[in-house]
């Protein structure tokens, strides 16, 4: 688990970094810090993916001396939600290319076989809230149900 100030350094990191998708209001990193690796990763791909593409455009239209093919344009990201759904890594947003869609899939595949928490390899896990864990997350969250239901004096 993480604390208010953890997450507020992380999302000033990722704003500060990439000012372009997180320009607009977003709705913050609904994830675990165990999945914060994952975004940084796929922030910077894709970001240098649009980067590189977009001034390679302006470049090749201004001097195209051997005929190269010039590229479209690539719209900006825009980040509209990160959040965890189902145990599963969402990552909604606007713009990009079919490529940006890849790396999306990606990230959420990455995601899927990583622990929310510590990011060490995970699976999905039932038991109220789906989350995809480690064996050692998902046995203190195991852990902190059952104490909860002797306190509430629910039988196991």
């Amino acid at each position: 688990m993480y604390n208010e100030e953890q997450y507020d350094a992380f999302a000033k990191e990722m704003e500060e970094a990439y000012p372009k998708m997180f320009a607009d209001q977003y709705g913050g990193f609904c994830v675990g810090p165990g999945w914060w690796p994952i975004l940084k990763s796929l922030c910077a791909n894709i970001q240098s993916h649009i980067d590189w593409n977009n001034e390679t455009r302006e470049r090749l239209l201004k001097d195209n001396p051997h005929g190269h093919k010039i590229p479209k344009k690539i719209k900006q990201v825009h980040v509209r939600q990160i959040k965890e759904k189902f145990g599963g890594l969402r990552f909604y947003y606007d713009g990009g290319d079919e490529q940006v869609f890849g790396m999306v899939r990606m990230a959420e595949s990455w995601a899927a076989h990583s622990c929310e928490e510590c990011g060490k390899p995970g699976e999905l896990r039932g038991g109220g809230w789906v989350k995809t864990l480690c064996d050692e997350h998902a046995a203190e969250r195991e852990a902190r149900y059952e104490k909860m239901a002797r306190e509430d004096g629910l039988e196991l």
